[in-house]
């Protein structure tokens, strides 16, 4: 306690000092041309010109025209490739077939989705399988890009999807859940 007492006189006393001594302390002040300067940079408001909001319009409407056109491009591209699958018989079963798998995988994985409380090491499991299953059609989707008119291709993509409803209809064969 004593030492808190000490520290706050102290303080005080310091405080006292520089009460008294004040005229000393306040001897120096900054020149009137120091001031003037100050004020003088205060009141100068800020000139925007007119040709910084023409640069700014301009790359904003640049921005604009390469946004439009790479989206325009991707939108040609994504038309033509449809057409093309839309030709060919082998790439119309394809699409189909991706539609019908992936409905019922989806379906039988909500199923077993209820079920992870009761088996909860189940998840890993049938994820790990899963997204094996996946990597691997992502690469045969790959090859298809490459070479669209592979019949080989595509019966291994319908195959794969065929393992992955095996896949989900095993696992609820299995839990009874």
């Amino acid at each position: 306690m004593n030492k808190i007492h000490n520290v706050m006189k102290s303080d005080n006393r310091l405080e006292d000092f520089i009460k008294t001594n004040r005229n000393e302390f306040d001897f120096r002040e900054p020149s009137p041309k120091v001031w003037a300067k100050i004020s003088a940079k205060n009141r100068v408001p800020k000139v925007i010109t007119m040709r910084s909001y023409i640069i700014r319009a301009a790359a904003v409407i640049a921005i604009i025209v390469a946004t439009s056109a790479v989206l325009l491009q991707t939108n040609i591209l994504n038309r033509n490739n449809y057409t093309s699958y839309s030709n060919n018989p082998e790439m119309k079963e394809l699409i189909e077939a991706e539609a019908f798998y992936a409905q019922q995988v989806n379906s039988k994985l909500k199923e077993i989705q209820k079920c992870y409380n009761t088996y909860p090491e189940l998840k890993e499991e049938v994820e790990i399988d899963l997204n094996e299953l996946e990597a691997m059609y992502k690469v045969l989707k790959t090859d298809l890009r490459e070479n669209i008119s592979n019949k080989q291709v595509i019966e291994a993509m319908i195959e794969n999807n065929r393992y992955r409803l095996k896949l989900v209809d095993d696992v609820l064969e299995q839990i009874n859940c």
